[in-house]
Protein backbone atom coordinates (compact mmCIF):
# COMPACT_ATOMS: atom_id res chain seq x y z
CA UNK A 1 0.00 0.00 0.00
CA UNK A 2 2.58 2.08 0.75
CA UNK A 3 4.97 1.48 -2.40
CA UNK A 4 1.43 2.70 -4.38
CA UNK A 5 1.16 6.18 -2.39
CA UNK A 6 5.21 6.72 -3.04
CA UNK A 7 4.06 5.89 -7.16
CA UNK A 8 0.71 8.13 -6.61
CA UNK A 9 3.23 11.01 -5.47
CA UNK A 10 5.55 10.12 -7.74
CA UNK A 11 3.33 10.45 -10.58
CA UNK A 12 1.65 13.80 -9.03
CA UNK A 13 5.42 15.66 -9.47
CA UNK A 14 5.92 14.06 -12.82
CA UNK A 15 2.78 15.40 -14.32
CA UNK A 16 1.63 18.36 -12.51
CA UNK A 17 4.69 19.47 -10.81
CA UNK A 18 6.88 18.87 -13.78
CA UNK A 19 9.63 17.65 -12.28
CA UNK A 20 12.63 15.53 -14.29
CA UNK A 21 13.56 12.10 -14.04
CA UNK A 22 17.01 12.26 -11.88
CA UNK A 23 14.78 14.31 -9.23
CA UNK A 24 11.95 12.03 -9.43
CA UNK A 25 14.68 8.97 -9.21
CA UNK A 26 15.77 10.38 -6.28
CA UNK A 27 12.74 11.13 -4.81
CA UNK A 28 11.55 7.76 -4.74
CA UNK A 29 15.20 6.50 -3.00
CA UNK A 30 14.81 8.49 -0.54
CA UNK A 31 11.21 8.02 0.43
CA UNK A 32 11.48 4.32 0.11
CA UNK A 33 14.35 4.65 1.90
CA UNK A 34 12.13 5.81 4.86
CA UNK A 35 10.10 3.47 4.23
CA UNK A 36 12.19 0.49 4.81
CA UNK A 37 13.49 1.71 8.11
CA UNK A 38 10.28 2.33 9.40
CA UNK A 39 9.30 -0.98 8.56
CA UNK A 40 12.75 -2.69 9.48
CA UNK A 41 11.73 -0.69 13.24
CA UNK A 42 8.08 -1.45 13.04
CA UNK A 43 7.16 2.18 13.39
CA UNK A 44 4.07 3.28 11.50
CA UNK A 45 5.13 5.04 8.48
CA UNK A 46 1.99 7.52 8.08
CA UNK A 47 2.30 9.18 11.89
CA UNK A 48 6.13 9.83 12.51
CA UNK A 49 7.13 11.65 15.38
CA UNK A 50 10.41 14.05 15.92
CA UNK A 51 11.66 10.74 18.16
CA UNK A 52 11.61 8.64 14.64
CA UNK A 53 12.89 10.91 12.34
CA UNK A 54 15.95 11.75 14.14
CA UNK A 55 16.28 8.22 14.94
CA UNK A 56 16.40 7.63 10.81
CA UNK A 57 18.92 10.99 10.66
CA UNK A 58 21.15 9.17 13.36
CA UNK A 59 21.50 6.00 10.69
CA UNK A 60 22.49 8.54 7.82
CA UNK A 61 25.00 10.19 10.39
CA UNK A 62 26.26 6.45 10.34
CA UNK A 63 26.71 6.07 6.74
CA UNK A 64 28.80 9.56 6.48
CA UNK A 65 27.00 10.82 4.09
CA UNK A 66 27.54 14.35 3.11
CA UNK A 67 25.27 17.43 4.28
CA UNK A 68 23.53 17.71 0.88
CA UNK A 69 22.38 14.46 0.52
CA UNK A 70 21.08 14.19 4.09
CA UNK A 71 19.26 17.66 3.06
CA UNK A 72 18.09 16.19 -0.03
CA UNK A 73 16.57 13.28 1.89
CA UNK A 74 14.96 15.53 4.38
CA UNK A 75 13.15 17.61 0.81
CA UNK A 76 12.41 14.36 -0.24
CA UNK A 77 10.34 13.77 2.85
CA UNK A 78 8.61 16.80 3.53
CA UNK A 79 7.57 17.18 -0.03
CA UNK A 80 5.99 13.48 0.25
CA UNK A 81 3.90 13.68 3.51
CA UNK A 82 2.69 17.26 2.40
CA UNK A 83 1.07 15.64 -0.31
CA UNK A 84 -0.16 12.56 1.95
CA UNK A 85 -1.79 15.81 3.85
CA UNK A 86 -3.22 17.31 0.42
CA UNK A 87 -4.65 14.14 -0.75
CA UNK A 88 -5.99 13.60 2.85
CA UNK A 89 -4.15 10.20 3.40
CA UNK A 90 -3.54 11.72 6.26
CA UNK A 91 -5.44 14.47 7.97
CA UNK A 92 -2.34 16.47 9.66
CA UNK A 93 1.20 16.06 10.76
CA UNK A 94 4.36 18.30 12.22
CA UNK A 95 6.48 19.31 9.30
CA UNK A 96 9.16 21.12 11.75
CA UNK A 97 9.89 17.49 13.14
CA UNK A 98 11.65 17.84 9.63
CA UNK A 99 14.84 19.68 9.98
CA UNK A 100 17.80 19.97 7.71
CA UNK A 101 21.03 19.81 8.14
CA UNK A 102 22.61 23.84 7.54
CA UNK A 103 24.74 23.76 4.54
CA UNK A 104 27.73 25.56 3.70
CA UNK A 105 27.10 28.25 0.93
CA UNK A 106 28.55 27.01 -2.55
CA UNK A 107 28.90 29.65 -5.09
CA UNK A 108 29.31 28.61 -8.25
CA UNK A 109 32.66 27.98 -9.94
CA UNK A 110 33.59 29.81 -13.46
CA UNK A 111 36.07 29.49 -15.69
CA UNK A 112 38.35 32.19 -17.06
CA UNK A 113 37.32 33.14 -20.89
CA UNK A 114 40.60 32.60 -22.41
CA UNK A 115 41.22 28.85 -20.63
CA UNK A 116 37.45 28.39 -22.16
CA UNK A 117 38.63 29.54 -25.63
CA UNK A 118 41.58 27.26 -25.54
CA UNK A 119 39.79 24.24 -24.47
CA UNK A 120 37.14 25.08 -27.82
CA UNK A 121 40.65 25.66 -30.08
CA UNK A 122 42.43 22.56 -28.52
CA UNK A 123 39.48 20.43 -28.94
CA UNK A 124 39.83 20.16 -32.28
CA UNK A 125 43.58 18.40 -31.99
CA UNK A 126 41.89 15.32 -30.67
CA UNK A 127 42.91 12.03 -32.79
CA UNK A 128 38.75 11.04 -32.64
CA UNK A 129 36.60 11.60 -35.88
CA UNK A 130 36.53 14.64 -37.80
CA UNK A 131 32.78 15.02 -36.80
CA UNK A 132 32.80 13.66 -33.58
CA UNK A 133 35.62 16.73 -32.59
CA UNK A 134 33.17 18.93 -34.35
CA UNK A 135 30.20 17.48 -32.53
CA UNK A 136 31.65 17.78 -28.77
CA UNK A 137 32.82 21.53 -29.79
CA UNK A 138 29.37 22.89 -30.99
CA UNK A 139 27.65 20.92 -27.41
CA UNK A 140 30.28 23.18 -25.76
CA UNK A 141 29.60 26.34 -27.50
CA UNK A 142 26.24 25.92 -26.66
CA UNK A 143 26.58 25.78 -23.20
CA UNK A 144 29.03 28.67 -22.62
CA UNK A 145 27.87 30.54 -25.05
CA UNK A 146 24.18 30.33 -24.49
CA UNK A 147 23.98 28.94 -20.55
CA UNK A 148 22.53 25.64 -21.67
CA UNK A 149 22.56 22.53 -19.15
CA UNK A 150 24.28 19.45 -20.45
CA UNK A 151 20.91 17.47 -20.62
CA UNK A 152 19.01 20.90 -22.37
CA UNK A 153 21.51 20.94 -25.03
CA UNK A 154 21.54 17.23 -25.61
CA UNK A 155 17.66 16.99 -25.28
CA UNK A 156 17.74 19.39 -28.75
CA UNK A 157 16.40 17.79 -31.44
CA UNK A 158 17.68 17.34 -35.40
CA UNK A 159 14.79 20.44 -35.91
CA UNK A 160 15.87 22.20 -33.10
CA UNK A 161 18.86 23.35 -34.70
CA UNK A 162 19.97 26.46 -34.08
CA UNK A 163 19.58 28.74 -36.89
CA UNK A 164 18.91 32.53 -36.04
CA UNK A 165 19.64 34.76 -33.22
CA UNK A 166 17.10 32.58 -30.86
CA UNK A 167 16.96 29.11 -29.38
CA UNK A 168 13.99 27.53 -27.79
CA UNK A 169 14.86 25.43 -24.55
CA UNK A 170 13.02 22.84 -22.61
CA UNK A 171 14.27 23.65 -19.16
CA UNK A 172 13.36 21.95 -15.71
CA UNK A 173 9.85 21.32 -14.97
CA UNK A 174 9.01 21.14 -18.69
CA UNK A 175 9.67 25.08 -18.89
CA UNK A 176 10.34 27.04 -22.13
CA UNK A 177 13.03 29.67 -22.31
CA UNK A 178 14.58 31.35 -25.18
CA UNK A 179 18.55 31.78 -25.42
CA UNK A 180 20.37 34.05 -27.48
CA UNK A 181 22.74 32.17 -30.16
CA UNK A 182 26.00 34.01 -31.22
CA UNK A 183 27.10 33.42 -34.94
CA UNK A 184 30.04 31.16 -33.69
CA UNK A 185 27.34 29.01 -32.37
CA UNK A 186 25.07 28.26 -35.19
CA UNK A 187 28.26 28.06 -37.64
CA UNK A 188 29.64 25.26 -34.85
CA UNK A 189 26.20 22.96 -35.25
CA UNK A 190 26.10 23.45 -38.62
CA UNK A 191 29.73 22.45 -39.49
CA UNK A 192 28.70 19.23 -37.19
CA UNK A 193 25.50 18.69 -38.43
CA UNK A 194 27.37 18.56 -42.36
CA UNK A 195 29.58 16.64 -41.46
CA UNK A 196 27.74 13.83 -39.16
CA UNK A 197 27.61 10.56 -41.00
CA UNK A 198 23.98 9.81 -39.86
CA UNK A 199 20.51 11.06 -41.41
CA UNK A 200 18.32 11.56 -38.96
CA UNK A 201 14.94 12.96 -39.47
CA UNK A 202 13.43 16.30 -37.68
CA UNK A 203 12.50 14.20 -34.43
CA UNK A 204 15.32 12.26 -33.75
CA UNK A 205 18.18 13.56 -31.45
CA UNK A 206 20.60 16.57 -32.94
CA UNK A 207 23.55 15.09 -31.44
CA UNK A 208 24.61 11.56 -31.62
CA UNK A 209 26.81 8.97 -30.52
CA UNK A 210 29.57 7.38 -31.86
CA UNK A 211 26.91 4.53 -33.71
CA UNK A 212 24.38 7.33 -34.41
CA UNK A 213 22.67 6.69 -31.32
CA UNK A 214 21.00 9.31 -28.75
CA UNK A 215 24.25 11.04 -27.07
CA UNK A 216 25.09 10.21 -23.47
CA UNK A 217 26.14 12.98 -20.87
CA UNK A 218 28.44 11.24 -19.78
CA UNK A 219 30.70 10.99 -23.26
CA UNK A 220 30.87 14.93 -23.25
CA UNK A 221 32.03 14.96 -19.82
CA UNK A 222 34.43 12.41 -20.16
CA UNK A 223 36.06 15.11 -23.12
CA UNK A 224 36.08 17.87 -20.92
CA UNK A 225 37.57 15.62 -18.22
CA UNK A 226 40.40 14.74 -20.60
CA UNK A 227 40.83 18.21 -21.54
CA UNK A 228 41.37 19.49 -18.07
CA UNK A 229 44.24 17.02 -18.07
CA UNK A 230 45.23 18.02 -21.18
CA UNK A 231 45.81 21.69 -20.30
CA UNK A 232 45.67 21.87 -16.70
CA UNK A 233 42.65 24.16 -16.43
CA UNK A 234 41.08 24.28 -12.46
CA UNK A 235 40.12 21.06 -11.17
CA UNK A 236 36.26 22.33 -11.45
CA UNK A 237 36.17 22.66 -14.98
CA UNK A 238 32.87 20.50 -16.23
CA UNK A 239 30.44 21.39 -18.75
CA UNK A 240 28.34 22.67 -15.93
CA UNK A 241 30.91 24.91 -15.26
CA UNK A 242 30.67 26.40 -19.05
CA UNK A 243 27.45 27.27 -17.87
CA UNK A 244 28.58 29.17 -14.30
CA UNK A 245 31.15 30.80 -17.09
CA UNK A 246 28.08 32.25 -19.18
CA UNK A 247 26.20 33.69 -16.24
CA UNK A 248 29.43 35.54 -14.49
CA UNK A 249 30.93 36.92 -17.68
CA UNK A 250 27.89 38.33 -18.75
CA UNK A 251 27.18 39.47 -14.90
CA UNK A 252 30.74 40.78 -15.45
CA UNK A 253 29.76 42.49 -18.40
CA UNK A 254 27.26 44.54 -16.96
CA UNK A 255 23.83 42.34 -18.07
CA UNK A 256 20.82 42.80 -15.53
CA UNK A 257 20.66 39.72 -12.44
CA UNK A 258 16.84 39.62 -13.64
CA UNK A 259 17.77 39.07 -17.21
CA UNK A 260 20.14 36.34 -16.75
CA UNK A 261 17.70 34.45 -14.64
CA UNK A 262 15.66 34.06 -17.88
CA UNK A 263 18.55 33.47 -19.80
CA UNK A 264 19.61 30.60 -16.88
CA UNK A 265 15.78 29.47 -16.60
CA UNK A 266 16.03 29.94 -12.80
CA UNK A 267 12.74 29.95 -10.90
CA UNK A 268 14.14 31.57 -8.02
CA UNK A 269 15.92 34.88 -8.54
CA UNK A 270 18.13 33.75 -5.68
CA UNK A 271 19.70 30.95 -7.21
CA UNK A 272 21.01 33.62 -9.96
CA UNK A 273 21.93 35.88 -6.94
CA UNK A 274 24.66 33.30 -6.26
CA UNK A 275 26.83 34.96 -9.61
CA UNK A 276 27.05 38.33 -7.66
CA UNK A 277 29.15 36.90 -4.79
CA UNK A 278 30.98 35.10 -7.39
CA UNK A 279 31.76 38.58 -8.80
CA UNK A 280 32.21 40.06 -5.47
CA UNK A 281 35.06 36.85 -4.30
CA UNK A 282 37.11 37.42 -7.58
CA UNK A 283 37.10 41.32 -6.65
CA UNK A 284 38.59 40.50 -3.23
CA UNK A 285 40.96 38.30 -4.54
CA UNK A 286 42.50 40.87 -7.20
CA UNK A 287 42.32 43.48 -4.83
CA UNK A 288 44.14 41.72 -2.16
CA UNK A 289 46.76 40.89 -4.83
CA UNK A 290 47.00 44.45 -5.55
Amino acid sequence: IENNRILSWIKYLKMIRGYGKHTLDAYKRDVSEFLNFCTRKNYEFLSPDKYIFREFLSVLSERQLSRPTVARKVSSLKNFYKFLIRDKIISSLDMSIFKSPKLKRSFPKSIESNLVAQALESIMNNESDHWINLRDRAVLLLLYGSGLRISEALSLKRKDAPNGEWLRVKGKGNKYRDVPLLPIICEGVREYIDHCPFDTNGDEPLFLGKRGGELSPRIIQRRVENLRYELGLPSHTTPHALRHAFATHLLSGGADLRAIQQLLGHSSLSTTQRYTDVNEAELLRLHKAI
